[in-house]
């Protein structure tokens, strides 16, 4: 029978714990007190009692000095033991006294002050007597370890109230180094030549390594090499040796911690068999070789449960999104951005209209320049060109024709009033022919240049779109979950796998979508598959397959929340007469965010060139598209892209149908698209397309149509190869179409398509056919 507790009793059950939790901190403080004055450094001092006293929490000051005083009652160091008990008295005084007078005081550097000035005045007196130039130095040295121990003592005891798991690198350090000086007192314990400390050290150095990678070892290396290595006599030969090779072992622990737990260690071990070989096995180098192999066996021997908290502890902090402040900063510049961009791109075609009327060429610079070349000095000159002017020009203009379409003496040709006036014709023929050259490439030049001004200008309002686009998305359809994208993030860290962000966002309908950035080294330990289990455990919701982008050193992966409906997709196609390249590309994918998308693209005719038209236009508007643009702007800067490409003319249609798989509506737009049949609770039609494909005008924009489809419906995107003989046949193979396979069904509309093309002209033919239905 289970025994209720009352609030009095539950109350007094809290204190107890309390208590006894408050008991065991001051004795542990103690207990580090007392180790850290039996640490001896350079053979003769003991600064870390000082230390610990000073960065201890004002809570634990009276105990971590009692500690302390009971460590240099017991001399370690043969001699000074009194001014270091004068020192203990200074320190706890000092910081007991004045702790939270001035907000200073709570600070790390205040600690480290403290413990700095006392450890050098005591020293000072009781280095009287002593060599001058020797006693400074060593003052210096010791009270600089005994602010430095305080400093970071107090800094790793601040990470107590750190609200989530994982180190940045300037806390790591400062955990690294207080658990370092620890350990310092256990190096004189030892076996032989075999050191309890320094087997600990490397220990700490490979855990760092594996579960914090190249940094973390790193910095462990350091500070446990350096550690042990003021434990040794000054000017011992091996003074430095334990810094160099625990540095060297954390790097290269960290460098193989992706290949697990086994290549660290043999990474660390090999650091230590080197140093070995170079120091001629010394005595240290062996012992140390023996310490590694003894830390090594341990390490491999951890349970999984522990290095997960390993791994807790060592892995960099997981960045997660800040909340509305962040998103309305964000969604402020975004739209800055945006407007700047559209003005930009409104500025250039201001400015471009201005400097076409001042700087374009005018036929009238053709005329000045016959008259000046042909007809200086001429009898008729004045009658030509201002009696007779009308004729003049008539004929000039006739000549210009001529001269368009290539003929060397357009003067030959000429009938009337001019030619019988005209006492130079063959000049002036040729002076017309060399102006009018010079101006129809000058006016070509500016043609080229309006050109490529006009296909800048729109993609700066391209991207103006995009960036609006993102502005939109930002404001109206984003909440996030930082509790449970943190809850994300430990899960899968404790499988090893580490992401440099995490986001869980709910949309205006409430579907949740998470975001991950994990390293690359991370997605080769888990599939696809486990990885969605992970999150779904986690969220306590089923998500769809995840969209993963890989980038240059990362992989980004988007999980949708699973949807009421499915597609089943069949795609056939056929080159026209056997062609090995295909004119028409096609992508079909989903974006992670509850869309399906299907995109059909069409080049200009058949063979290589259509086949490099279809697939740059697919290709682009579904990286657009899967990056989360609007259809507007990625229509945009797909046609900018295919007018500026080559000098050559460059088309191709675009089809594109994005079915919601939470709400069945579909989306279906067309820019020079073949009609789209679509089958609805057993019925036929088709949405038609008058608009332009893309790669011909500047301006081109998609022709759109709504439907909303169920289970059991069909959707069915053509190429115009499929449609020689109309498309009431295809309407009729929909409405006998069963319950049946997707890509059967355009496997067979296909076909027959292609027996059925009478018209004498081939084609590409592609169909793509989506079955809509519910979700398992």
């Amino acid at each position: 029978m289970k025994q209720i507790v009352s609030p009095a009793q539950a109350a007094v059950l809290e204190k107890l714990q309390q208590t006894a939790r408050g008991a065991l901190g001051h004795l542990l403080w103690a207990a580090g007190g007392f180790l850290g004055a039996r640490t001896a450094v350079f053979g003769e001092y003991a600064p870390f009692g000082l230390a610990v006293i000073g960065g201890v929490p004002p809570a634990y000051t009276l105990s971590a000095a009692l500690g302390a005083l009971l460590g240099y009652f017991i001399p370690v160091t043969g001699g000074g033991a009194f001014r270091y008990i004068t020192a203990v008295f200074a320190v706890a005084s000092i910081k007991w006294l004045l702790y939270g007078v001035l907000k200073f005081t709570k600070t790390p550097l205040y600690s480290a002050l403290v413990a700095l000035a006392a450890t050098a005045v005591t020293g000072a007196a009781g280095a009287i007597g002593k060599s001058f130039a020797a006693a400074l130095i060593m003052i210096a040295a010791e009270s600089i370890l005994a602010g430095a121990g305080a400093y970071f003592i107090h800094r790793a005891c601040a990470l107590r109230e750190k609200p989530s798991p994982g180190l940045r690198s300037q806390e790591l350090a400062s955990a690294v180094i207080a658990v370092s000086i620890g350990l310092m007192a256990l190096v004189p314990f030892r076996i032989g030549d075999i050191s309890v400390g320094r087997i600990l050290a490397v220990l700490l150095v490979l855990a760092a390594g594996r579960f914090g990678r190249e940094a973390a070892g790193a910095i462990a290396g350091v500070a446990a090499g350096l550690a042990v290595s003021l434990c040794g006599p000054v000017g011992g030969s091996d003074t430095f040796y334990w810094a160099g090779v625990y540095a060297a072992g954390g790097l290269l622990a960290g460098v193989f911690s992706q290949m697990g737990k086994l290549a660290s260690a043999l990474a660390l071990l090999l650091a230590g068999g080197l140093a070995a070989v170079l120091t001629g096995g010394s005595p240290a180098s062996l012992a140390g070789v023996a310490e590694s192999v003894i830390a090594a066996a341990g390490f491999l021997a951890l349970p999984r449960a522990l290095g997960s908290r390993l791994a807790d502890l060592f892995s960099p902090p997981v960045e997660l999104p800040r909340l509305d402040s962040l998103r309305k900063s964000l969604t402020m510049r975004l739209d800055f951005a945006s407007e700047a961009l559209h003005n930009v791109s409104r500025t250039v075609e201001e400015v471009a209209a201005r400097l076409r009327r001042k700087g374009s060429p005018e036929f009238e610079e053709v005329l000045a320049g016959v008259e000046e070349d042909a007809c200086k000095g001429c009898a008729l000159r004045l009658h030509c060109w201002e009696s007779a002017r009308a004729g003049t020009l008539t004929a000039l203009v006739d000549m210009s024709k001529a001269v368009k379409r290539g003929e060397a003496a357009p003067e030959v040709g000429m009938t009337g009033e001019w030619a019988e006036r005209c006492l130079r014709p063959a000049a002036v023929g040729a002076a017309l022919s060399t102006h009018f050259q010079s101006f129809a490439a000058r006016q070509a030049a500016e043609n080229r240049i309006d050109e490529v001004r006009s296909v800048v200008s729109d993609q700066f309002e391209g991207i103006s779109d995009m960036l609006a686009d993102l502005a939109q998305e930002f404001e109206t359809s984003q909440q996030y979950d930082t509790e449970l994208a943190g809850a994300i993030a430990d899960a899968l860290r404790a499988e090893g796998i580490v992401t440099a962000d995490c986001g869980c966002c709910l949309d205006r309908y409430g579907r949740m979508s998470v975001e991950l950035r994990i390293r690359e080294n991370g997605m080769r330990q888990i599939n696809r598959s486990k990885l969605m289990q992970l999150v779904e455990a986690v969220c306590g919701r089923r998500f769809d397959p995840p969209c993963v982008n890989k980038g240059r050193q990362e992989y980004h992966a988007v999980f949708s929340e699973k949807a009421l409906l499915d597609v089943e997709m069949g795609v056939c196609q056929f080159s026209c007469g056997e062609a090995r390249l295909c004119g028409d590309a096609y992508e079909a994918f989903r974006d992670g965010r509850g869309r399906y998308f299907m995109v059909l693209s069409d080049g200009m005719g058949t063979g290589g060139r259509a086949a490099v038209d279809g697939a740059m236009a697919a290709g682009l508007m579904s990286r657009l598209l899967k990056a989360g643009f609007g259809f507007d702007c990625s229509l945009r800067i797909v046609n900018s892209a295919m007018l500026f490409k080559s000098t050559d003319e460059s088309l191709a249609t675009l089809d594109v149908a994005c079915i919601d798989l939470f709400s069945g509506r579909t989306e279906l737009l067309k820019a020079g698209a073949a009609p789209t049949l679509v089958r609805r609770s057993g019925r036929t039609g088709k949405a038609s397309c008058f608009s332009l494909p893309a790669g011909i005008l500047r301006e081109v924009s998609f022709d759109r149509a709504d439907i909303r489809l169920q289970p059991g419906d069909l959707l069915l995107l053509l190429s115009d190869g499929a449609l020689g003989d109309g498309t009431d046949w295809i309407c009729a193979e929909l409405e006998r179409f069963e319950d049946g396979d997707a890509k059967e069904l355009a496997d067979s509309i296909a076909a027959s398509a292609r027996r059925r093309r009478s018209d004498g002209h081939e084609d590409d033919i592609t169909v793509m056919a989506a079955v809509v239905r519910s979700a398992v």
